[in-house]
Order: structure tokens, then C-alpha cells, then sequence
């Protein structure tokens, strides 16, 4: 720590934080390049054990737990990124001799769903020694342990970016931990920090100084830091096209362009007719649309997904002597955005976490007979804008857009108590002067979290079901190199979730046999 940029100090023992931390605390998008107008500066935050009371009667902290961490100023509490060292120092401030046992500092990670026992898993503990008795390291006033006056010992330790899961009979705590453990082991992305409105699966971190002191009986004094962790998830580099016009500030070139820069999800048939309310037989074509979202199909909450919509007069399906009449459908039909592109966030998690131990994520559980009850929540995330492509290339009636990303998005996470899932959904928009309906076809489907093929045979016209899921990966931090992804269109409003509103879960159960 350099001299000169000391730490601003902050003592949070007795200060109340609020419960749901702010989006922008979790947004390290600009971790390398800052933002005109941002500064992120070293901070020290005190947590104190407060017993010791002195003459005149007023107490003070005997024990300090002081913890380093480079936040926004106005960021209350430690915020550590995947690949940081948590850093610090304990403090003891002893009036009067006190015989101590040992010193320790741990960081521990849980997962909870309810206040019940059975709700909360501890899937990370690391114990990072301090002090003790019988290796004593700094002065003692004898081997008993006493201490008497002021100590301070300096601490640092990675914050892992990884966890290990063990299963459950490895650990009579069933603690997921980076030590070495026995058995089948499966390495998983350390999860963020989840505290969501709504959502009843919370990740929390907390890093505890725990000292032991002896007397008639062992005590253990602890104080309790609660803290925010955000993974160091990263997309691959831009392609050279894409690249190449974020640089210059021109537009991006479209799929036939940099076939190699997009990503074909969708390819469907639709038959569009004019609306038949007036009781005449109405004119319809049949449409071609194909979309595609920008490649690589990692992107950094902050920015937005490039899409792109190709749209084709495959035949005039009814009175095929109508040419003009079938332009100015096709017209309608990309005027309107009849197709809909969108991201969704889904959550899995286990009601009881404790369960998730033993396989991944979705399996089967070796405790025979056992029932697995697994809760889901998705939430749309967000919907593309669209605009006429400066260059359509003999083609006016395609679109071009973007899916704006917030930066409180989850990342994705893949660990076996907890799963955050993202896709890019395609749907059928309802319009009052057209009738859209999907030419019945088998098509290729993308679902959360995999990708796979399945029949999909959709003919309702007023579906709002989407078509396809395309399974995307939502990133923390920009690309290592190349030009930060700009967004053409400014982003919406950010939607406020309700805490109040009791949100819709759905409930899974897996019953193993034996």
C-alpha cells in the first residue's frame, strides 16, 4: 500500500447495509478501461468485536477486523473480483492480560433458500491461520497465550476462483471446499454473489475473524463481514469486421457481409396475409425470415446483442399475379416487427442445496429413494430495438437491432446447488393489420443451458411462446483486446423489481430409484 493513496477508513460494525445491493455495484465492465467521470479508490473497512469497556465506562472494540478492497466511493461494504487477493490486517486493542487460544480468518461461502436448516449450504470455507498459542508467532507474555496491548498482523489470500464439489459422505458438514478431498470431485466457476428481489436462492459471502480465548471455558469471539464477490468472466475477442467498425464508428456489416461474425438461430417460414377482419379472401405470402445474433455468442452485461433479421418473399401463396400488392405485405411485415427477438434469464436452484453434492446440476442423486424438489424462475430480460440496415443491398425489408444488457444481470453460472441460464428467444409478434402464422416444419430448437435438437411444430398464429431458444453465456468484463462492443440505440429504462410481488415459481421433482 503506497503512502500516497492511503485507504479511506469506514467502520461498519454497527452501520445497517441495505439488504439488495445496487446493480451498478456489480458492474466491473470498465475494470480496465475506466469511464470518463468514474474513480474507484482503495478503501479500509473496520468490523469490530466491542466488549472491552474502559474507566470511564464507555466501551471499545478489543478486536478489529480491517479489510482492504478497491470499490465505487459510494460502495458500503468489500467487493472482491475473481482473481483478487482479500486483503487486510486484525487488530488487538487488550487493556488488561487476556489468555488467547488462536486467531484465524475465514472466508466462507453459503447458499440459502429458507431460514429452515435445510435451506442453507455452506459450499466454500477457507481457513486462513492468524495466530496461535502453540506456535506462537508474535510476543507472548508467557506459553500460556496471554496478550497484553496492541497487535496488529497483516493478512492476504486468494479468493478462490473456483469451488469443489464433494460428495456428501466426504464431509459430515457437506462443505464444498478447494482443499483436497476424497472421492469424485467436480471444479466449478465460483458464483456471484445473488441477493435478487424475488428470488428465493441466495449466495452469500462473508469473511469471519474468529478468535478463541481460554477460561473456565473456550470462547470463540467473532466479527462478521459481509462482503461482495463478482467472477472475472470474460467473452472472446471480436472478430476483425466487427472489430474493424467499432473502431471507426460505422456500421457493422450484415451476415452475407461477415458470415463468419454472426450466428444463424433461427430459420422459419411464415405466412402473412393481410388481416381478414373485412370477410374478403385476403392476399398472403409466404416469408423467409432467418435471424442471427452476433459472433462470438459470449456478451458483457453493460453492452447489447447485435441482431440481424433476414427476410425473403419465398411464393405468393394466394393470387400469385399480385406482385406489387405482395411487396407492400412484405413491407407491412418488417415494418411492423412481427418477429420478436429477446433475452431470458432463467435460475435452477434446489430447495434443499445440500442435496446438490453428490452429482451435477439436473442428475440423479445416489441417496436411493430420495426425492430431488428443484425450483425454477425465468425472466425476460429484455427486447430488441430495430431499425432499416444503412446498406441493405438490393434488400429493404431487413432489420437490423439490439438486445440491450443491464449490467445486474447475473452472469452465467453453472455449479451444482445453483444455475443461471440465459437465451435468446425468437417469438411471433401479434400486429392488428396482419395474420403471422408459422408454416408447419420441423425446426431446430435451442434450449437454456444446452444445445440440442427437437421437433418443434408450432401453427397457432397468436403463440407468444417463443419459436427458439438459443443458449447464450453473459460475461462480467470486457475482452482482454480489441474495441469495447458500442451500443447503436440508447439503453431502456431499468425495470425496478417488485419485492413485494410474490413471483411464480415452478417446482421440479426427481425421484431416484434405487
Amino acid at each position: 500500500m503506497e503512502a500516497a493513496n492511503p485507504p479511506r477508513y469506514s467502520t461498519l460494525s454497527l452501520d445497517p447495509l441495505p439488504l439488495y445491493p445496487a446493480p451498478d455495484d456489480f458492474d466491473i465492465s470498465s475494470l480496465d478501461r475506466p469511464r470518463p467521470g468514474e474513480r474507484e479508490s482503495l478503501q479500509a473497512f473496520d468490523f469490530c468485536i466491542e466488549k472491552n469497556t474502559n474507566s470511564a465506562g464507555d466501551s471499545y472494540p478489543w478486536a478489529t477486523l480491517r479489510l482492504f478492497s478497491t470499490v465505487p466511493a459510494a460502495l458500503q461494504r468489500p467487493r472482491y473480483i475473481g482473481g483478487e487477493n482479500i486483503k487486510g490486517s486484525v487488530m488487538l486493542n487488550l487493556k488488561r492480560p487476556r489468555t488467547v487460544t488462536s486467531i484465524a480468518v475465514l472466508l466462507r461461502g453459503r447458499m440459502v433458500t429458507s431460514s429452515l436448516s435445510e435451506g442453507s449450504h455452506t459450499f466454500l470455507e477457507v481457513v486462513h491461520p492468524i495466530w496461535s498459542k502453540t506456535s506462537a508467532a508474535g510476543p507472548t507474555s508467557s506459553a500460556t497465550g496471554k496478550l497484553q496491548g496492541f497487535f496488529e498482523w497483516p493478512f492476504s489470500f486468494p479468493f478462490p476462483v473456483e469451488i469443489r464439489s464433494t460428495p456428501s459422505s466426504a464431509s459430515k458438514r457437506n462443505i464444498s471446499t478447494i482443499t483436497q478431498g476424497t472421492g469424485e470431485t467436480g471444479t466449478y466457476l465460483t458464483p456471484q454473489t445473488v441477493l435478487e428481489r424475488g428470488v428465493n436462492a441466495n449466495v452469500t459471502y462473508e469473511v469471519v475473524l474468529k478468535i478463541t480465548t481460554a477460561g473456565l471455558l473456550n470462547t470463540k469471539h467473532r466479527a462478521i463481514a459481509n462482503v461482495l464477490y463478482i467472477p472475472l468472466i470474460r467473452p472472446p475477442s471480436l472478430g476483425p469486421l466487427r472489430a474493424g467498425a467499432y473502431v471507426s464508428e460505422a456500421p457493422l456489416l450484415g451476415p452475407e457481409q461477415d458470415p463468419a461474425g454472426w450466428q444463424e438461430i433461427a430459420r422459419m417460414e411464415l405466412r402473412v396475409s393481410e388481416s381478414s377482419k373485412g370477410g374478403f379472401d385476403p392476399i398472403a405470402i409466404d416469408v423467409e425470415c432467418t435471424a442471427y445474433i452476433s459472433n462470438p455468442t459470449t456478451y458483457t452485461r453493460g453492452t447489447a446483442i447485435p441482431c440481424y433479421l433476414i427476410c425473403k418473399n419465398t411464393h405468393v401463396a394466394r393470387a400469385s399475379g399480385h406482385s406489387r400488392l405482395s411487396s407492400t405485405l412484405l413491407a407491412a411485415f418488417a415494418k411492423q416487427q412481427c418477429v420478436s427477438l429477446g433475452l431470458t434469464q432463467r435460475i435452477q436452484y434446489h430447495q434443499d442445496p445440500r442435496q446438490a453434492l453428490s452429482a451435477k446440476f439436473g442428475s440423479d442423486f445416489k441417496a436411493g429413494g430420495s426425492r430431488d424438489e428443484r425450483a425454477r424462475s425465468t425472466d425476460a430480460c429484455g427486447e430488441a430495438v430495430w431499425w432499416t440496415p444503412r446498406d441493405v443491398s438490393g434488400r429493404p425489408f431487413d432489420l437490423e437491432g439490439e438486445i440491450h444488457l443491464d449490467v445486474g444481470h447475473l452472469p452465467t453460472c453453472d455449479t451444482p446447488f445453483l444455475q443461471v441460464s440465459h437465451a435468446v428467444t425468437v417469438s411471433i409478434k401479434s400486429s392488428p393489420d396482419l395474420d403471422v402464422s408459422l408454416v408447419p416444419q420441423t425446426s431446430r430448437i435451442m434450449a437454456h443451458g444446452r444445445r440440442g435438437s427437437a421437433a418443434s411444430v408450432l401453427t397457432s398464429s397468436s403463440t407468444i411462446e417463443p419459436l427458439v431458444e438459443f443458449p447464450v453465456r453473459i460475461a462480467t468484463a470486457h475482452a482482454k483486446q480489441g474495441p469495447v462492443p458500442t451500443p447503436f440505440t440508447p439503453p431502456p429504462p431499468r425495470k425496478l423489481k417488485d419485492g413485494s410481488r410474490v413471483q411464480d415459481v415452478q417446482y421440479f421433482q426427481t425421484v431416484t430409484m434405487g
